[in-house]
């Protein structure tokens, strides 16, 4: 038996701000359909046995995901228990709650913080959703700065931009953004739409493959992209011509003309239709269903409450799964950057 090489921990769905591009709180995000979801999510002494396998299987790194991850009422003691065992944290947040934690972010160290940053302060509030929050972000932000120098130490970060209907007038300031925050790194990713022929073939090839409900497209369900492909191209450019040293993390390297088609046709693939997660990675949601991608967690491959994540990924619905996805990518597949993922070496 063989075990995942990376590990995405989704530890909680709840999120204080309504970004319009998620797939789980915009106004067609899954998680307004369910919100039944919000009451099985699993105890901080569910994931810290988790934490134990990982180490045992000499795991040397995970990523705490949301929702916003700094909402899980357990999130120091399951920081500090990982932090003991020797693995490198990687955290995605939206950064509202970082002046709350610092303290604790900095004495522990050995992570890499992931912030949202979606424009600058007025069109990053817009998308958000919330007014303010690119202020309490900046505040945080701030505030690790000022404890790293208190204390000798750095806390690796770096900036999200997503690209999108709502954002992406902004892209050509985000390296000064940046710069205004102190952060050395962005990286930039386009947003998932899915039209809705797209989403009912996801739908049909779903059921028909795996006697799977797929739900979470609709969360992402956009007849066209929205984005003004001449208008991003200029954004793009100032962007480019902007960075003056920063550095533009490649997690997801799209050409010009790649993001052209992304933007102007959801049914042209774009970039490699190869997924690696089914090789490499598993994602455990709060509720402890496991399964291969973050963002279309349909297909869930076993549960880490029945058995161990070993157990599930050798299981027999983990391999059927593995065995389709390496001959057929999924309608939705086309546009989704999540199966990079594995990708990324810290």
């Amino acid at each position: 038996m063989n075990f995942p090489e990376s590990v995405s921990f989704t530890i909680t769905n709840v999120c204080n701000l309504r970004c319009k591009m998620c797939g789980q709180w915009s106004e067609e995000g899954y998680m307004h359909a369910n919100k039944e979801r919000l009451r099985h999510e699993m105890t901080l002494e569910e994931w810290l046995r988790l934490v134990d396998e990982l180490a045992s299987n000499d795991v040397r790194s995970v990523l705490l995901r949301g929702g916003e991850p700094f909402l899980f009422s357990g999130i120091i003691d399951l920081l500090e228990y990982i932090n003991a065992r020797g693995m490198f944290i990687s955290i995605d947040t939206n950064g509202t709650m970082l002046k709350k934690y610092a303290a604790d972010i900095v004495r522990l160290g050995s992570m890499h913080l992931t912030i949202s940053v979606d424009g600058p302060e007025e069109i990053h509030d817009q998308v958000r959703g919330v007014e303010g929050c690119f202020q309490r972000l900046r505040e945080g932000i701030e505030s690790l700065h000022e404890l790293e120098q208190d204390g000798g130490k750095r806390i690796s970060k770096s900036i999200c931009f997503t690209i999108s209907p709502y954002s992406y007038r902004g892209l050509g300031d985000m390296p000064d953004v940046a710069r205004s925050l102190s952060i050395e790194s962005i990286n930039i990713v386009p947003y998932y739409y899915v039209p809705e022929q797209i989403g009912q073939v996801y739908e049909r090839e779903m059921e028909t493959h795996f006697a799977c409900s797929a739900f979470s497209w609709r969360g992402f369900h956009h007849d066209e992209s929205g984005v003004d492909v001449d208008e991003f191209q200029r954004q793009y450019d100032q962007y480019l011509a902007n960075l003056a040293g920063l550095e533009n993390f490649p997690y997801m390297t799209l050409s010009a003309a790649e993001y052209r088609t992304w933007f102007e046709n959801a049914t042209s693939p774009i970039g490699s239709m190869k997924c690696m997660n089914v090789e490499k990675l598993i994602d455990v949601q709060p509720n402890g269903d496991a399964n291969f991608c973050v963002d279309f967690p349909d297909y869930v491959i076993g549960n880490v409450k029945e058995a161990t994540l070993e157990e599930i990924w050798n299981g027999e619905r983990a391999q059927r799964f593995r065995a389709y996805r390496r001959e057929n990518p999924l309608a939705v597949c086309y546009r989704c950057g999540a199966k990079y993922m594995s990708e990324i070496e810290v």
